[in-house]
């Protein structure tokens, strides 16, 4: 089901919302057990009936990613909705099939110039994209908590986004499997920076208690 913005603020104004952020395919998850185990934990913290915002990520488990996280989290909990916000774009160009998880879609119109779908301008700090769009529903529809499982460069972006809107914040520093480009592995002997990858810069003051 398509809905505009409008609505879709107006549809989960009593709902919990969440989202979670993570490594894509260029990163990848070096452990499914250790990915497991993160994605039980949040399993069982998420309110009942909830909203998680998804932007598209498809699940693969030969290529461990964020999109693993929510066939798994929809496996487990069947009463959790799961909205994707997307360029339009990408359904105009036929880029995308559609998770069969998903419930409801918002297709935006926040084009940028070099085409990046989520972040910030990095001339003015402004939201870009699909980021634009999840900061506008916050002010109206206050996110609840933000879950990091690792990321590149744009996680780190909205990181810093969230913070400052004082948006609650659960890092898990999970291991990648690729240095960033999707093929070159991860040395066993390697920094805690590489196996983490740039979200490792928040470890200190985010990271998840045991």
């Amino acid at each position: 089901m398509e809905v505009d913005l409008k609505s879709l603020k107006k549809y989960i104004k009593t709902k919990k919302i969440y989202m979670i952020w993570g490594n894509g395919k260029k990163n990848q998850y070096s452990s499914i057990f250790e990915l497991n185990k993160v994605i039980t934990q949040i399993s069982k913290e998420l309110e009942k009936d909830c909203v998680l915002l998804y932007f598209g990520d498809i699940s693969d488990k030969d290529n461990l990613d964020i999109g693993y996280v929510f066939t798994e989290l929809n496996n487990k909990r069947n009463d959790i909705e799961i909205i994707m916000i997307q360029n339009i774009n990408i359904k105009e160009n036929n880029e995308y099939i559609l998770p069969d998880f998903v419930s409801k879609v918002l297709w935006h119109t926040n084009n940028t110039k070099d085409n990046k779908l989520r972040g910030v301008n990095k001339n003015n700090n402004k939201p870009l994209g699909s980021t634009k769009t999840w900061l506008n529903i916050h002010n109206h529809n206050n996110i609840d908590c933000i879950y990091i499982l690792g990321g590149g460069n744009t996680t780190l972006e909205e990181f810093n986004l969230a913070k400052s809107e004082n948006i609650n914040i659960k890092y898990y520093p999970l291991k990648r499997k690729f240095l960033g480009d999707g093929k070159t592995l991860i040395k066993k002997n390697a920094t805690n920076n590489d196996k983490i990858g740039v979200t490792s810069i928040i470890y200190d003051s985010y990271i998840t208690p045991e």
